[in-house]
């Protein structure tokens, strides 16, 4: 009795310690949920009396080509950021990973060291590099005989999007390693020195015995890069600022250029409900079926 009794009080307790967290998520993310949908239904300015238009701004928003192409830009950006940041990162955890490899925590700072820095930093850096008139990327063309005056990366409808894509791989790379030599370093190594005993090589050994080991820990950072590059602002505003030509045009600069520039708090609104609606389908039909794991 005296064991059920304290395992009871253990339970109550437990449920009066997430009461605060419970509030604060039901305050500061429910509520604000709540209202966000509800002025998604209107069309309003900040100022004047609103007015309710149901479903209008969604309508508008889905035939909105602007919309729609800030959209395309943050899927390019994302592939980008898994091929410029994602795999390099996992490339180089593995190697610092490794026992023989001198200098590991040298590398490991050096390579961490542009995550750490303000976006507002190295987005106004990298777009200084990309200045035709003066900036790195130009004297290394022109030292190598081409014509770097022409050739403006930022300032091309057709290049500015892999410019900016380019900069945000440079300091995800970073972050990706430092989560994956965390995994690489719980891995089994007995197992990897059976499969080289059995005839396995480098790749087959790293393929079917070390990447299954940290199976979860890529699917946790395949879900957190997809659902951080639908949430880049800074980086675009301080480099482009959308342009040229709303090429470089992505999801949150597209809702606060609606909602605080052009003052449509309830168009906004409906950009930012249906930009919360992708990323929770796309977690949940990750985790059901590619993020599955096997048993």
């Amino acid at each position: 009795m005296r064991k059920k009794s304290l395992y009871r009080n253990q339970i109550i307790m437990g449920y009066v310690l997430l009461i605060p967290a419970v509030l604060f998520f039901a305050v500061f993310f429910g509520y604000s949920l709540v209202q966000a949908i509800h002025y998604s239904m209107l069309d309003w300015d900040g100022v004047t009396k609103a007015a309710f238009v149901g479903l209008g701004n969604y309508r508008e928003l889905f035939t909105d080509p602007v919309f729609w192409k800030a959209f395309v830009n943050n899927i390019f950006y994302t592939i980008g950021i898994l091929a410029f940041g994602v795999l390099p990162g996992l490339a180089l955890a593995y190697i610092l990973s490794r026992p023989y490899i001198k200098g590991r925590t040298l590398f490991r700072s050096v390579y961490f060291f542009p995550r750490i820095i303000s976006a507002v930093v190295y987005g106004a850096v990298w777009k200084w590099m990309y200045d035709p008139r003066n900036g790195l990327l130009r004297l290394i063309i022109n030292l190598f005989g081409g014509d770097g005056g022409g050739f403006a990366i930022t300032g091309n409808v057709k290049t500015a999007m892999l410019g900016i894509t380019i900069t945000g791989g440079w300091t995800y790379f970073g972050f990706c390693m430092v989560i994956f030599i965390a995994a690489f370093m719980g891995t089994n190594m007995e197992l990897e020195e059976a499969a080289k005993l059995d005839g396995a090589n480098n790749w087959q050994t790293f393929h079917r015995v070390t990447l299954p080991q940290i199976r979860p820990v890529i699917n946790m950072v395949l879900v957190y890069t997809v659902i951080d590059c639908f949430k880049v602002y800074d980086l675009v505003l301080v480099m482009t600022s959308g342009g040229p030509n709303d090429a470089t045009q992505i999801m949150t600069y597209y809702i606060y250029k609606q909602a605080f520039t052009f003052n449509r708090f309830g168009y906004g609104s409906a950009a930012a409900i249906v930009l919360g609606i992708f990323m929770v389908a796309f977690t949940v039909i990750y985790n059901a079926t590619l993020g599955k794991e096997e048993l």
